[in-house]
């Protein structure tokens, strides 16, 4: 999404630039130090030091010296788990278009944004709109990539998200409140899989699921793309079952342990 100057968070961008100082280089500070480089005086800047140290992103030791601390080393990890996840994810795409002749998708979030990172596929009776996607980056909340990505979202983030949302109108189905947006990311939940029926481009139809890293994250998502006659009754349930299944089946592949199955019931429209 565009940035704004009135989106940018000046005590966010202040926490960020205290840990932009440490380097190679540098590797421990001192208050005085820090407040001495980013021009701000102690007594503003201790509530920051405080902050990041109460959450682990620095550490302070006895000589009263910062230092970044191993909630960073932690976030590198989950980061790498979304590089992993390409790799890995890029065999079951081929086996899932194959089996429910569907373009298969895995993207993650980028900003306020989708970013499509594999795609294949699926043969004949696939969806062909947006047919080029890697690299493409598409809205959230029209997207069944977008929904299952945000129904993961911690709460704070998702609040911040739907303060920074600008909904723009793509078709007559596309969700353009926050209620609305709210209740389908409710549903995400409850099922497993979320569903887009002409919300982003007349004529298609998408359902998407989460994939998990070892510590239970969801760090990327995992959709179908076909034609929106094919989104309705038993072929919309089996193509729910094979998203959600091959989902799983990348997040065990990551490390992660857990069952998931699809909700059953009835017309599978979330």
């Amino acid at each position: 999404m565009e940035k704004r100057p009135h989106q940018r968070n000046k005590s966010l961008d202040r926490g960020l630039r205290i840990l932009d100082l440490f380097t190679r280089e540098i590797q421990s500070l001192s208050a005085k130090e820090i407040s001495d480089q980013l021009g701000i005086p102690p007594t503003t800047l201790y509530p920051f030091l405080h902050t990041l140290v109460e959450h682990r992103y620095l550490e302070v030791n006895e000589q009263k010296r910062y230092r970044l601390g191993l909630k960073l080393l932690e976030r590198v990890g989950e980061i790498n788990q979304v590089y992993d996840v390409r790799s890995v994810a890029r065999r079951e795409l081929v086996t899932l278009s194959r089996e429910v002749e569907a373009n298969a998708r895995l993207a993650v979030l980028y900003g306020n944004e989708v970013l499509y990172l594999e795609q294949e596929e699926g043969g004949p009776q696939a969806n062909v709109i947006l047919k080029e996607v890697v690299g493409l980056r598409v809205p959230c909340y029209c997207t069944a990539l977008g929904k299952v990505l945000l129904a993961y979202l911690p709460d704070y983030d998702l609040e911040r998200f739907l303060e920074a949302v600008e909904f723009i109108k793509a078709t007559d189905h596309t969700i353009t409140d926050h209620a609305r947006l709210i209740d389908e990311l409710r549903q995400v939940r409850k099922q497993g899989y979320s569903l887009e029926l002409e919300e982003l481009q007349l004529g298609g139809a998408c359902v998407g699921a989460p994939v998990r890293s070892v510590s239970g994250r969801v760090v990327a998502a995992i959709s179908t793309s076909f034609l929106a006659s094919r989104a309705r009754g038993k072929e919309l349930t089996r193509i729910a079952n094979a998203v959600v299944r091959t989902a799983s089946d990348i997040s065990r592949q990551l490390g992660y342990q857990a069952d998931h199955s699809v909700n059953h019931g009835g017309d599978a429209r979330a």
